[in-house]
């Protein structure tokens, strides 16, 4: 089982450079930005899932992919704002490792649904 490229969903810069996650809601499809870093990363996993597929049908072995990119992409909600509280990383963001429930807890329902089929 292997599973996809999560994005961060910092704007405004990165995380170590002014970079903020403010969003209260989740963005809609046709809101998702997509730069050229995501483009590469994409498509490098699509190369190597399509190849992983073909090596595994070729030794009958079985290769599930759980595609969490566009879903998480969408869910910049899930972690606003920052949260270092420390005063020796000023001007650093930390959003992703204080994940509000839902986002990352769905990936838990994706896996089962995998498993099961």
């Amino acid at each position: 089982m292997l599973r996809t490229f999560s994005p961060s969903h910092f704007e405004n810069g990165t995380w170590d450079n002014g970079g903020n996650c403010n969003r209260t809601n989740p963005l809609k499809d046709y809101e998702v930005e997509s730069s050229e870093f995501y483009r590469e990363i994409s498509r490098m996993q699509n190369e190597e899932i399509e190849r992983a597929n073909k090596e595994c049908l070729e030794k009958e072995k079985r290769f599930k992919v759980m595609d969490i990119t566009m879903v998480m992409a969408m869910r910049a909600d899930g972690h606003p704002r920052s949260h270092w509280g420390n005063k020796w990383m000023k001007g650093y963001n930390d959003c992703v490792q204080w994940c509000l429930p839902g986002p990352i807890d769905v990936w838990n329902d994706f896996l089962m649904a995998h498993l099961i089929s």
